[in-house]
């Protein structure tokens, strides 16, 4: 909603609850696309401020008890003309006089153990001409 004088609207999307089994799960997605069309598009984004800050953008998984935590992937799908998609992470530009660009950072899991916690790895790979 609007708020002329106020915050506007929230907008909150959760699954069912399983109070002795699993939670349901969540999907958005736009549909596939006509055997002679596109699929449409999908942006998740925050809006601009005119005297402040913007919203900033969270994506993270649950804590597990007696179980693994689930991971976050993000892959570009494949096609069978030309360039295979891009993927991009950009961080923020700042315009401010004497500003600093954001920072990209990435970092691995910490393990945890007296005897056989070992970190997680960070892997950067090419692709692989065939």
């Amino acid at each position: 909603g609007v708020g002329a004088s106020a915050l506007g609207g929230a907008v909150t999307v959760t699954s069912g609850v399983g109070t002795a089994t699993s939670s349901g799960g969540v999907t958005v997605a736009t549909a596939d696309g006509g055997s002679t069309g596109v699929s449409g598009a999908m942006l998740l984004k925050t809006g601009d401020a005119g005297n402040g800050n913007t919203g900033s953008y969270t994506v993270t998984t649950g804590a597990a008890t007696n179980g693994v935590a689930g991971g976050i992937n993000m892959t570009v799908g494949t096609g069978d003309t030309g360039t295979g998609g891009a993927m991009t992470l950009t961080a923020g530009e700042s315009t401010a006089a004497s500003g600093t660009g954001g920072a990209v950072t990435v970092t691995a899991g910490k393990g945890a153990g007296a005897t056989a916690g070992a970190g997680g790895a960070v892997s950067i790979a090419a692709g692989i001409g065939d």
